[in-house]
C-alpha cells in the first residue's frame, strides 16, 4: 500500500513538473508557396520557386519552424486544384492552411522593373485570415538578392518570438524550459516578465490579457535539448527574476544598425525623421548616426529633437506633446511696455532705443541669449535644443551661440554635461545654414578634447557645405 502511495506522489510530481511532456515545445508549422513572377526577362523561369527555396532554407536553419516539404505541398495543392504559386488572398490562405495543418503561410511576388529585382512577401495567419506582416527587398543582382532574402526572413522571424518559463534560479544563473529543439542558441537574449493585473473587457467581463511587468533580461550561455542555462544580464530590482516567470526572446539587432522605438502622448501622433528619406516605422533599423526627430499632432505643439543612435542599439523614447497655445493678440497689444514711465528723465533721443529695440521677435529671441549666457549648462543645452527645434536664424542669437561655444568647448573634455551642451551649440550653428560659422566649427572639430564633441562639430560642419 505504501509503495502504491509513493507511486501516486511520484506521478503527481511528474505531472506538475515544468519539464514534463505536457510542456513540450511545439514548433510553428508554416508553408512557403512559390512566389509569383511579375515582369519579363528574368533570365530564369524558376525565379519564383528559387526565392521560395531561399526562404525555406532560412526558416529551417532557425530551428523553431516546422516547414512543409515542397513536394508534399505541391501534391496537396494539385489534388485540390489550387495554384502552387501566386499572391493568394486571406480566404484562400485559410483554405490551404486547413488542408496542410499549418498556422502560417508565406506568399508573395518577384517583380522585375528594368534592372531591379523586387521581392514582396506577406505573412498570413491562417486561423484568423489576417496579414501578420509584409516585407520587401530590392536588388540589382540575383546573387545579392539571396542575401537580402535571408535578411528578410530574419524580419519575418521577429513576428514569432520564443516564449517559455523560468524553471530554476541559482544566484546569477537561471534555467528556462526552452532548448535546442525550440531553436534556442547560445548568445540569445530573453526578456523576463511577471504577471500583473488581469485585463478585462469593461462591458462583457471577458479576460482580454494579463499585464506583463518586466523584471529583467537574461543571456543564454548553455543550450541542451529541452532546457537552456542563462545568465542574468539586468534586473529591474535585485532578485526580481524568479521561478515561474515568463520569458520571451528578444529580436537581435544587426551589429551594423540600431533600432528606434518612439512612443507618443497623445497616441497616434505623427513621427518623422527629417534628415532621411524613408518614413518612420516602429522599431525601424537605422545606420549609426544622429537623426532629427519631429513629433506632431493636431491641437498640440510640435516637438523636435536630435537623437543619437549607435550600432546594435535599441533606443526607446517617449515624446509628450503639450497643448497648442492659443493666440490672444489683444492682450499683448493693449499694454505698451514703453508707455509706462510717466516722466522721462532722459533726453528723448536716448529714451527711444530702450523701447524701439525689443520688438516682439527680438524679445522672444532675447530669451535664448539669456539662456546661453547663463552659468547653467542645462540652460545652454536647452537653448541649443530650442534653437534647432524652432529653426532660429537670427544672427544676434547665433553669434551668442558662437561666443559660448568658443568659450566652452576646451574645458568640456571631462564633463559629460558640458560636452552635451557644446554639442547642441554645434548643432544650432549647423542647422542655421550660415557659412559665417564654418571656421568656428572647424576649430571645434580639430581641437575639442572630447571625441563626441568633435563628431558633432564635424556633422554640423557638413550641414554648412
Amino acid at each position: 500500500m505504501k509503495k502504491f502511495s509513493g507511486l501516486l506522489v511520484l506521478l503527481a510530481i511528474c505531472m506538475l513538473w515544468p519539464g514534463s511532456a505536457s510542456a513540450e515545445f511545439t514548433k510553428t508549422k508554416i508553408a512557403v508557396l512559390d512566389f509569383q513572377m511579375q515582369g519579363e526577362d528574368f533570365g530564369n523561369d524558376d525565379m519564383g520557386s528559387i526565392v521560395a527555396e531561399w526562404f525555406i532554407t532560412a526558416m529551417v536553419k532557425e530551428g523553431r519552424f516546422d516547414v512543409i516539404e515542397r513536394r508534399l505541398l505541391s501534391k496537396i495543392l494539385n489534388e485540390q486544384q489550387l495554384a502552387m504559386s501566386g499572391v493568394i488572398d486571406e480566404t484562400s490562405a485559410t483554405q490551404i492552411g486547413k488542408l496542410l495543418g499549418v498556422k502560417v503561410i508565406i506568399s508573395g511576388s518577384v517583380m522585375k522593373v528594368r534592372d531591379i529585382l523586387e521581392v514582396n512577401a506577406r505573412i498570413i495567419d491562417v486561423e484568423n485570415a489576417s496579414i501578420i506582416a509584409a516585407e520587401s527587398v530590392r536588388s540589382s543582382t540575383a546573387g545579392r538578392l539571396q542575401d537580402l532574402i535571408v535578411e528578410m526572413s530574419g524580419k519575418i522571424i521577429k513576428n514569432f518570438p520564443l516564449e517559455g518559463y523560468v524553471v530554476n534560479r541559482n544566484e546569477q544563473m537561471v534555467t528556462i524550459d526552452l532548448g535546442s529543439r525550440a531553436g534556442v542558441k547560445a548568445g540569445m537574449e530573453f526578456v523576463v516578465y511577471r504577471e500583473g493585473d488581469v485585463i478585462k473587457h469593461p462591458k462583457t467581463g471577458e479576460v482580454l490579457d494579463v499585464e506583463r511587468i518586466n523584471t529583467g533580461r537574461v543571456v543564454i550561455k548553455k543550450v541542451l535539448g529541452k532546457i537552456s542555462e542563462a545568465e542574468v544580464a539586468t534586473e529591474v530590482n535585485p532578485g526580481d527574476i524568479r521561478y515561474g516567470q515568463l520569458v520571451s526572446s528578444v529580436v537581435s539587432v544587426s551589429k551594423r544598425f540600431g533600432r528606434l522605438f518612439v512612443s507618443t502622448n497623445p497616441q497616434g501622433a505623427r513621427v518623422r525623421i527629417l534628415n532621411i528619406g524613408p518614413s518612420y516605422s516602429w522599431g525601424m533599423e537605422l545606420a549609426p548616426g544622429d537623426y532629427h526627430l519631429e513629433v506632431s499632432a493636431p491641437g498640440y505643439r510640435n516637438e523636435s529633437q536630435w537623437v543619437a543612435l549607435d550600432a546594435g542599439e535599441e533606443k526607446r523614447l517617449t515624446v509628450q506633446l503639450g497643448p497648442e497655445a492659443r493666440a490672444t493678440p489683444p492682450t499683448y497689444a493693449a499694454p505698451p511696455t514703453y508707455a509706462a514711465p510717466p516722466t522721462p528723465t532722459a533726453a528723448p533721443v536716448a529714451a527711444a532705443p530702450s523701447y524701439a529695440a525689443p520688438s516682439p521677435a527680438p524679445q522672444g529671441n532675447g530669451k535664448f541669449i539669456n539662456m546661453l549666457r547663463s552659468n547653467s549648462l542645462k540652460q545652454k543645452t536647452d537653448a541649443g535644443k530650442l534653437i534647432v527645434r524652432d529653426g532660429i536664424k537670427d544672427v544676434e542669437v547665433l553669434d551668442a551661440v558662437e561666443v559660448e561655444l568658443l568659450k566652452g568647448y576646451v574645458p568640456s573634455g571631462s564633463d559629460r554635461n558640458a560636452v552635451d551642451a557644446m554639442s547642441w551649440l554645434c548643432k544650432a550653428l549647423g542647422a542655421s545654414g550660415n557659412k559665417k560659422y564654418k571656421e568656428t566649427l572647424q576649430t571645434v572639430a580639430k581641437k575639442a578634447p572630447h571625441g563626441k564633441l568633435q563628431k558633432y562639430a564635424k556633422q554640423s560642419l557638413d550641414m554648412l557645405r
